[in-house]
């Protein structure tokens, strides 16, 4: 899909005007695409460009958690 431009929407973390949905390529050669977006010029993934929006005014119109704390367990090299 081409990239989305709208008067309202600003990355986050650019300030770009544009984003596009992700699609994937399998293994057979066909096109998927996916639920992510991505910033046309930075490349930061996201699920909602609502939620990612730079424009938003108030807080409440961002609607952002914080992710939870996770911690993976360190592997052992082998030798």
């Amino acid at each position: 899909m081409g990239p989305h431009a709208t008067d309202q929407w600003t990355c986050r973390i650019c300030r770009f005007d544009r984003y596009r949905q992700v699609t994937v390529v399998r293994k057979g050669g066909s096109r998927h695409v996916t639920a992510f977006f991505a910033c046309s010029q930075c490349s930061v993934i996201f699920l909602n460009p609502q939620q990612w929006n730079g424009s938003a005014t108030a807080q409440s119109d961002v609607n952002v958690e914080a992710p939870p704390d996770v911690v993976t367990p360190m592997r052992l090299r082998r030798r």
